[in-house]
């Protein structure tokens, strides 16, 4: 046996490591389990994840009262994990856009509803062109601006969640589970790992990697994202872009661009993301291939054309596209529950987790230890359904 702890978190995402990182605060010995980052994605066998990027959107507005509470208590826990050394929230603010006639109306009346106790400057399509230069959205459209938004880095925030659990204790083992049979799980090199009680943190494999007794109702769907690639001195003129959601002219769903980012490659990159539809993950062997190729050329050309659209003075040096996968639950809401004696479930992020990591981990750790969520101030239950 490779040893035997008290709890193992079976996921080395962020989700997996904010609930690893609680677990080891209260005093348990906690196995974090789940590989490094592929240094070559296309040779790459064993599980993806979410982390592997320089940037998603972080805000406390949001267009239901758990989403905002579930931000609101991740963000403000932010400075204190950044005090270890290692940075990820960059506060460029942060914004929300929609029309406020017709079918779609209600995604702003929701998140005019949260942002009620969120300091927050409301902006039509003419105002926040004047205000963010660059900016074109579409007339019609209802702006809420939360300066305290922006983005973070994925990978940092994960590594100062994982920081922190190594801290109290917490031991990190970088292979992947095969398999699991009550306290004892089965990782990818042969050796074995036992805990008292697992969590299962897998992101949407855990509807494919067959760890679980019963499947989570997910949709897992094979997304792109287009990266456009743009020089300093563009990034410079953009330098108030804040990070945003909007509902584009005739579209029934909603697309995302981060700000200009430097990209691990030195270069400094503008994202755009969101897809009505796209094909569905059902395996294991699925999810590998998907995350190996560089997403879908046709969708990515999509992205790019709205792009343009938004931000009409774009100068773009080059572009590529990347593969993403986003998981929906039945419920739109994560699934965090202790399903027995030895086992919890914790995933399921509706495409809207990465923000809320820490928190999402903290409920999981209660979860994990018996405590329960009903005392926690949240609408939902996190109930899990499984098929």
């Amino acid at each position: 046996m490779t040893g035997s702890f008290d709890f193992a978190v079976v996921g080395r995402g962020m989700m997996g490591t904010a609930c690893a990182r609680w677990l080891a605060e209260g005093g348990a010995s906690v196995a974090l389990i789940g590989p490094d980052e592929p240094a070559d994605p296309r040779r790459h066998k064993a599980p993806f994840g979410s982390f592997h990027d320089a940037g998603r959107i972080s805000r406390r507005i949001a267009s239901s009262p758990d989403w905002a509470l579930l931000a609101a208590r991740s963000v403000d826990r932010y400075a204190a994990l950044e005090t270890g050394g290692i940075p990820f929230f960059t506060p460029c603010g942060a914004m929300m856009a929609g029309p406020v006639a017709g079918p779609m109306a209600g995604f702003m009346a929701g998140v005019q509803a949260t942002a009620h106790d969120i300091p927050h400057v409301r902006h039509d399509s003419n105002s926040a062109a004047h205000a963010f230069p660059g900016l074109n959205l579409p007339k019609g459209s209802l702006a809420v601006w939360e300066a305290g938004g922006g983005y973070i880095d994925p990978r940092a925030y994960r590594a100062a969640l994982e920081r922190v659990a190594v801290a109290r204790g917490a031991q990190v083992i970088t292979h992947h589970a095969k398999g699991l049979s009550g306290p004892k799980i089965t990782l990818a090199d042969g050796s074995h790992v036992s805990a008292g009680h697992v969590v299962v943190a897998t992101g949407g494999y855990a509807r494919t990697d067959g760890l679980l007794p019963a499947r989570p109702a997910m949709r897992v769907y094979a997304r792109t994202v287009t990266l456009a690639r743009i020089s300093a001195v563009e990034a410079a003129r953009l330098s108030s872009t804040p990070s945003l959601i909007y509902y584009p002219d005739g579209l029934a769903y909603d697309l995302y661009v981060l700000p200009p980012i430097r990209y691990p490659d030195g270069h400094f990159t503008v994202k755009i993301g969101g897809q009505d539809d796209s094909p569905l993950l059902e395996t294991d062997a699925g999810m590998t291939a998907w995350f190996q190729s560089d997403g879908d050329a046709a969708a990515g050309a999509y992205l790019l054309d709205h792009l343009r659209l938004l931000m009409p003075g774009l100068a773009i040096d080059a572009t590529r596209t990347a593969p993403c996968a986003v998981s929906f639950t039945a419920t739109d809401m994560p699934y965090i529950e202790r399903l027995d004696d030895n086992l919890t479930l914790l995933t399921g992020g509706n495409g809207a987790a990465a923000k809320c990591a820490d928190e999402l981990g903290r409920l999981g750790a209660l979860a994990a230890t018996g405590t329960g969520l009903s005392g926690e101030g949240y609408r939902a239950d996190f109930r899990a359904v499984l098929v």
